[in-house]
C-alpha cells in the first residue's frame, strides 16, 4: 500500500503540522543537519511531528570527501537525535556534485561508515539520491545491501505524479519538487513509500533501558531557568527559579515547580511516546515521587533502568534514573538536583550522581515493565481507530476507562473484545461529550475520554484529601520558619515560591487566603487552614 508523505527543511519555514496531519500527509522525513550545525526547523518539525502522530524519519544532505568527514556527519545526525524515536530511517543524501569525482571503493567505505554509526545507535539505515547517481554512481554493493529512497520528476514539475518516471527500484519515490500542502507556505517535496516502517520495530529489554538511558545522558548539564525563557538551552538564562522545557512540554501549568519527576516523565515519553509512557509510569505525568512509590513494587536493591525514589525525613521526596550498578554502587541521573558546572545558587540542574545503597535507608527501586515499549505503540490518529471486530490489549485499554467514566461494556467488562456492548459504550461516551455517534474511537473520542478520567482521578485526590484532613489525619501545623514537604504543598496552592520554607511572603499570601475564607488572619496554617485549603483544592478541580 502506498503511503503519501512529504520531505522538509528549513527552506519550509516552521510548518502548521495539525493542518499538514489534517490535509492527508501520513509521514514527514525531515533534513536533521546542514553544513554546520543542526537544521534551524528541526527541533520544531520533530516536535510537530511527535504531537500530532505524524511518523517521522530524517535525511542528512553529505558534503563529505572522506571516510572521517562521513563518520563526522553520522555522528551529529546521532547527537542531535539524542536516542528520541523514528518511525522511518535516516536517510543519507548523496547527491553532491563533488561526491560523484569519488571512486567507487571510497564512496562504499563511506557509505559503510555513516550505516555503522547510525545503525549502533538503534536507528534504520537509507540511501536517497535520484534515479541518475543510483544507475550511474552507487556502487553496486551499496544497491544490493541498503533500501533506496529516490527522486525523480520532470522539468516541468507541476506537483503530479508521472507514473512514466516512477523508479522499478526503492522503497520511496520523491516525484515532486513543487508539491503544495496545507499548513505549508511555498513548495514542498512530495514523496511515496510502499513499506510501513510504524510497526513491527521491536526492541529487546537491552536495548529498550539504553534508549532511556541515552535520553537521560544528552540531558546532563542541562540547568532550570531564571524565567520562562531559554527553555530549550542547556546553560543559558540559568538560575533558581524551576522553569524547564521539562515542564513546558509536559504539564506547562505546573512550571515553577520542583521538577525532578517530570524529568523522569519527559524521559521516557521521549523515547517512547506518551501513551507508552502513561503505561510505563502506570499514571501520567509523574510529577509527584510519593504516587509512583504508591504504584510499584517498592524494591530494596537498584537494577539499571529502575527508577530511584530517595526517602528522607520520613518521604519519598526526590527521584531519578539509575544508570549503572556495581556492587552497593549505583550511579544515577537526576533532574532538579545540584553538582552540575554552572548550577546558581538554590538552583538546579540535570547531573550524575552515585551512592552507596547501605548508606540510604529507606529509599527505594521502582521497576518499569520495559516488555511494554517493545510493543505497538497506541494508533488511534486521524488514519487509525478502534471499532466493532477489533480485539487485543489496546480495546482492553479503552474498555477500562469507559467503565471507569460508567459506561457499561456489559457483562464480560473489559474483555479485550470490541463488540456490540462496547460500541454502545463508544456511542455512549460520544454523546455524553458531544460528539459524532458513530461508535468508532478515533482520535477525537480519545483525547475526550482521556480528559474526562483526568479530571475525575484528579477529582478524586481533591476528595481524599478532604476526606482525609476531615478525618483530623495529621498534617503539620505551619507558621513563620516550618519547614518541609507539607510547607511544600502549601506553597503550591499558595502560588507563592515552593522552596520548602515558609517566609514572609508565604504568611502574607496565607494572610491574603484566611481573608477570602473567612479565617482569622493569623497567617498560621492550623487544623482549620487545612480544612480551607482542602476546601479550595476540590473546589478548583470540579
Amino acid at each position: 500500500m502506498e503511503r503519501k508523505g512529504i520531505d522538509v527543511s528549513s527552506w519550509q519555514g516552521k510548518p502548521d503540522w495539525e493542518k499538514v496531519k489534517a490535509s492527508g500527509i501520513s509521514f514527514a522525513i525531515l533534513r536533521i543537519t546542514e553544513k554546520n550545525g543542526v537544521d534551524t526547523s528541526f527541533e520544531h518539525n520533530y516536535k510537530g511531528c511527535k504531537v500530532n502522530g505524524i511518523p517521522v524519519g530524517v535525511y542528512k544532505y553529505s558534503y563529505a570527501l572522506t571516510v572521517a568527514e562521513i563518520q563526522k556527519e553520522a555522528q551529529s545526525v546521532v547527537d542531535t537525535l539524542a536516542g528520541r524515536g523514528l518511525d522511518f530511517q535516516v536517510f543519507l543524501d548523496l547527491e553532491h556534485e563533488s561526491q560523484r569525482k569519488l571512486s567507487e571503493s571510497t564512496l562504499n567505505t563511506m557509505i559503510k561508515t555513516f550505516w555503522s554509526v547510525v545503525t549502533a545507535a538503534g536507528y534504520r539505515f537509507g540511501i536517497y539520491c535520484n534515479v541518475d547517481w543510483y544507475n550511474n554512481v552507487i556502487p553496486a554493493e551499496a544497491k544490493s545491501k541498503y533500501e533506496f529512497w529516490l527522486a525523480a520528476y520532470p522539468a516541468n514539475d507541476n506537483g503530479a505524479i508521472q507514473e512514466r518516471l516512477r523508479p522499478s527500484v526503492g522503497v520511496g519515490w520523491q516525484y515532486s519538487s513543487k508539491g503544495t500542502v496545507s499548513g505549508i507556505s511555498g513548495n514542498v517535496d512530495l514523496d511515496v513509500f510502499y513499506k510501513d516502517y510504524t510497526g513491527g520495530n521491536e526492541m529487546n529489554k537491552t536495548e529498550v533501558i539504553n534508549k532511556v538511558l541515552s535520553i537521560a545522558k544528552a540531558e546532563v548539564g542541562y540547568l532550570e531557568k531564571a524565567s520562562n525563557s531559554s527553555l530549550d538551552s542547556k546553560t543559558a538564562n540559568a538560575g533558581s527559579n524551576n522553569y524547564t522545557k521539562y515542564w513546558r512540554d509536559i504539564y506547562p501549568s505546573y512550571q515553577a515547580q520542583p521538577w525532578c519527576a517530570v524529568f523522569v516523565t519527559w524521559v521516557f515519553q521521549q523515547a517512547f511516546g506518551k501513551e507508552t509512557a502513561k503505561k510505563m509510569l502506570k499514571h501520567y505525568p509523574y510529577v509527584y515521587v510519593p504516587t509512583l512509590m504508591n504504584l510499584f513494587t517498592r524494591y530494596a536493591n537498584p537494577e539499571v533502568g529502575d527508577i530511584v525514589c530517595f526517602y528522607r525525613n520520613g518521604e519519598f521526596t526526590h527521584t531519578g534514573i539509575v544508570t549503572k550498578v556495581s556492587g552497593d554502587r549505583f550511579w544515577t541521573i537526576e533532574g532538579n538536583t545540584s553538582g552540575a558546572s554552572g548550577v546558581v545558587a538554590n538552583g538546579g540542574g540535570v547531573c550524575e550522581k552515585s551512592y552507596y545503597n547501605s548508606q540510604l535507608p529507606g529509599t527505594k527501586f521502582a521497576r518499569p515493565d520495559w516488555s511494554l515499549a517493545a510493543t505497538e505503540e497506541l494508533k488511534i490518529d486521524a488514519n487509525h481507530w478502534l471499532e466493532k471486530g477489533d480485539s487485543g490489549t489496546l480495546v482492553k485499554e479503552v474498555q477500562e476507562d469507559l467503565i471507569y467514566l460508567g459506561f457499561s461494556c456489559g457483562s464480560s467488562g473489559a474483555d479485550g473484545v470490541f463488540g456490540a456492548d462496547t460500541e454502545k459504550a463508544v456511542k455512549a461516551a460520544q454523546k455524553a461529550y458531544g460528539l459524532t455517534q458513530d461508535g468508532q474511537y478515533g482520535l477525537k473520542t480519545k483525547n475526550a475520554v482521556d480528559k474526562a478520567v483526568e479530571e475525575k482521578r484528579r477529582e478524586e485526590e481533591a476528595n481524599k484529601l478532604q476526606t482525609a484532613i476531615l478525618d483530623k489525619v495529621t498534617l503539620p501545623y505551619i507558621k513563620k520558619g516550618s519547614k518541609g514537604v507539607g510547607v511544600s504543598m502549601l506553597q503550591t496552592m499558595l502560588g507563592t515560591k515552593v522552596t520548602g520554607t515558609f517566609n514572609d511572603d508565604d504568611v502574607k499570601a496565607f494572610k491574603a487566603f484566611q481573608k477570602n475564607t473567612k479565617q482569622s488572619q493569623d497567617g498560621i496554617c492550623g487544623e482549620n487552614g487545612w480544612k480551607a485549603v482542602a476546601a479550595h483544592i476540590l473546589a478548583n478541580t470540579k
